[in-house]
């Protein structure tokens, strides 16, 4: 008998363990609907309205994150899990927007370095542009959805990501 039941995939045993943990993963994952999506979407918009006001209140994150709540229409542990998702799916995005910006660039210049470097990023944006491990974390059917929404969600992301770091 075979040590795993994974042992069958055509793959190295470090992407053969990684795909077993997406696996397990996946089967703890909420399943996301186009109800949640704008739930969470709500969220986010009321949370960045109030983090991104000047405020002089003492906890900005707890009012932001309350309202955000009470926009959602959706359980805390809903939005938390959708939020995970949300960051993984628009960071892995987003750099992939970042990275075909900085391969354009590259590829106008005609040194060595720099086509060398364009090699590299190349590589890379295949790698990033793989949605194959979100899938198999969160299901195929909640990452065609975040296709849909995209550029919405990225932009979100984007704002998210200042707000908090000034916070």
């Amino acid at each position: 008998m075979s040590r795993s039941m994974f042992d069958d995939l055509d793959v190295s045993q470090a992407s053969a363990m990684g795909a077993a943990d997406s696996r397990t993963l996946r089967l703890s994952a909420h399943p996301l609907t186009e109800a949640e999506l704008e739930g969470l979407i709500r969220y986010q918009e009321a949370f960045l309205a109030h983090l991104e006001q000047p405020s002089v209140e003492q906890n900005p994150l707890v009012t932001a994150h309350e309202l955000g709540l009470k926009a959602s229409g959706l359980a805390v542990k809903v939005v938390e899990m959708g939020s995970s998702m949300l960051r993984a799916y628009c960071g892995q995005r987003w750099t992939a927007r970042r990275l075909r910006t900085r391969l354009a660039e590259l590829e106008q210049q005609t040194d060595t370095a720099s086509a060398e470097k364009a090699s590299r990023a190349r590589d890379e944006l295949y790698r990033i542009e793989d949605l194959e491990p979100l899938a198999r974390r969160y299901g195929q059917e909640a990452i065609d959805l975040l296709n849909q929404h995209e550029d919405h969600l990225v932009a979100l992301h984007t704002r998210m990501q200042k707000a908090l770091t000034r916070a």
